[in-house]
């Protein structure tokens, strides 16, 4: 597994993406629509530091919202890349792990399978296929 990333949870991709600018964070990307996740999504990277994935509710029905609702603006998840995820996913579960979503492509990274996992001792993880 190699990190990728971290996701933060927020109602608004523009304001939160303007206070990490304040740290020395840069939007790589512009807002990608994820019609399979039903959010909104906006890269950031500052050199030497880990990218930032902004991660935002489309509607009502977006699964991120209980989060936000929850929390507020948040990190929520770090995200690993793999190199097969059907694998990876066999392993964690046996590492008592729980599947919380199917694996499914991901538009905003360009269709490669992606998958989230809870485990009570380390939080929310995303496991990306290379």
């Amino acid at each position: 597994m190699r990190f990728h990333h971290i996701g933060v949870a927020t109602n608004n991709i523009a304001l939160t993406a303007q206070q990490y600018s304040i740290f020395g964070y840069e939007i790589l990307s512009e807002t990608i629509f994820d019609p399979i996740q039903n959010v909104h999504i906006a890269f950031m990277e500052k050199e030497g530091s880990p990218r930032v994935e902004l991660v935002a509710p489309v509607n009502e029905n977006s699964p991120i919202l209980n989060t936000i609702n929850k929390n507020g603006t948040i990190p929520y998840h770090f995200c690993y890349e793999v190199d097969n995820i059907i694998e990876e996913v066999k392993k964690l579960k046996k590492l008592k792990f729980i599947l919380i979503s199917k694996i499914v492509p991901a538009v905003v990274f360009e269709n490669r399978l992606v998958c989230f996992l809870y485990n009570r001792d380390a939080g929310l993880i995303e496991l990306l296929n290379k």
